[in-house]
């Protein structure tokens, strides 16, 4: 079942490069419709969102998150060399999601991308993009406790998700929309999602290499949605719900990533979530 689009903010040239998106959101545009909830996961929990009250839904009592909550990164931070922060405007649009930039001199974009915390399978996409038309593929992914969090630019798979993918519809470019997948898939902590990011030919025969991470905490609004003027300038199902996933990661990954500069030319390290 394909859900309404969800816009995985395929990257100019300003945008990767420098730790932006283009003219499309992580959370969907402006004018874009809401997508569908959750599949069931292993214990029976559905989160669904509500666009008329802005606010996610369980279908029963989830379990509780784990306090505090705790998120592994991604990626190896030792590749890192920028930060791309979530809940800043890039490409003059809102972005929910943050980011990793992998910018060092003969840089491949080989990486191993796992999952930050145990979840539920829930929506992915394959699309077209590049001087190439390099197949990019993004998975969102939900844990019964009620934290989302999407992957983005991912260009090769594990061969599990690979196998997943293969169920997706053939590639578009241009085409975000995202596809619900089959029922009952789970990711453990850690395990590996995807073992390259990013693009071997952007434009012409320049390489730009990166990863999206948005992470999502649907039990409640963030601090920035208090404001009614801010949330309703920020329609969709993520932006209200955007946590500063750096405040998340382990005391020594913090450091590592507070570190790092900011790869966004424009907005830097401002950021409505991390204050």
């Amino acid at each position: 079942m394909k859900t309404a689009s969800v816009f995985i903010g395929l990257l100019t040239l300003v945008g990767l490069l420098e730790g932006c998106s283009s003219n499309a959101s992580d959370s969907l545009s402006p004018t874009g419709p809401s997508s569908s909830g959750s599949p069931s996961s292993p214990l029976g929990i559905t989160w669904n969102y509500n666009e008329q009250t802005r606010t996610w839904q369980a279908s029963g009592t989830p379990p509780a998150c784990p306090t505090p909550l705790t998120l592994t990164t991604p990626v190896d931070l030792s590749r890192v060399t920028s930060i791309v922060y979530p809940g800043q405007i890039r490409g003059g649009w809102f972005k929910p999601h943050g980011g990793f930039r992998l910018d060092e001199p003969d840089e491949t974009g080989t990486i191993n991308v796992v999952a930050p915390i145990a979840a539920t399978v829930w929506r992915a996409n394959r699309g077209l993009s590049g001087a190439n038309n390099e197949i990019q593929y993004m998975f969102d992914f939900i844990n019964d406790c009620g934290i989302i969090y999407r992957l983005g630019h991912l260009r090769e798979l594990s061969p599990r998700f690979q196998q997943i993918a293969e169920s997706l519809p053939p590639a578009v470019e241009g085409d975000s929309s995202t596809t619900i997948v089959a029922a009952g898939q789970t990711v453990a902590l850690g395990e590996t999602i995807g073992t390259a990011v990013g693009f071997l030919a952007f434009q012409g025969s320049e390489s730009n290499f990166g990863v999206d991470w948005g992470v999502y905490d649907v039990r409640e609004r963030n601090a920035a949605s208090a404001d009614p003027a801010w949330l309703a300038q920020h329609p969709g199902e993520f932006p209200a719900f955007g946590i500063c996933w750096l405040d998340y990661l382990s005391l020594a990954d913090q450091a590592i990533v507070r570190s790092l500069p900011a790869a966004d030319w424009q907005s830097g390290a401002t950021s409505d979530y991390c204050l």
